[in-house]
């Protein structure tokens, strides 16, 4: 009997502190839901910075391209035999999809066709000449790393057997 009392002794308090706790604190969650005014919100939540996203006023205009740029450009293809005519090298001799090459009659005087029109010139492009082959490089394997053998895993010894609990001895009935 002593052993219970002590055992209450030390946990009542708590469990009353805890209970306490609790009941204090759903009285004051249902007061704040309860609150006047707790469905608004009482706050500004616009920006104190004017923004402004109309279009800019100020539009950025690129000026026309100056003649004299483009007879400087047309100089310096003639100069360059018109083989450069982009500006990352030569031009490939590949005629481009769709177009046909017609090339210029050698020595023979063959009239134009008249096709009811204006007599378009069609432009002569060089016959592209025969690369030489070069044969394709063979992929030689690369060897794989031979990974290290994997050890065998440590042996787990067995754990022996708790032994067991000697049952506790019941107390006796209150009176």
């Amino acid at each position: 009997m002593p052993r219970v009392r002590g055992i209450l002794r030390k946990i009542l308090p708590v469990a009353t502190l805890v209970a306490v706790c609790m009941v204090a604190t759903t009285v004051a969650a249902t007061l704040a839901i309860l609150g006047s005014g707790s469905a608004v919100l009482e706050a500004k939540v616009s920006s104190r910075i004017p923004v402004d996203y109309s279009a800019d006023q100020i539009a950025l205009k690129i000026p026309r391209l100056s003649p004299e740029i483009i007879a400087a450009i047309q100089r310096d293809r003639d100069r360059a035999g018109g083989e450069s005519g982009a500006p990352g090298g030569p031009t490939s001799q590949t005629p481009a999809p769709g177009s046909v090459q017609t090339p210029k009659p050698s020595g023979g005087s063959t009239p134009p066709l008249n096709t009811g029109g204006a007599a378009t010139p069609t432009p002569f492009l060089p016959l592209p000449t025969a690369l030489p082959t070069v044969p394709a490089p063979t992929p030689t394997p690369l060897p794989l790393p031979t990974l290290p053998a994997t050890p065998a895993p440590p042996v787990i010894p067995t754990l022996l057997a708790l032994p067991s609990v000697p049952p506790a001895p019941t107390l006796p009935a209150l009176p």
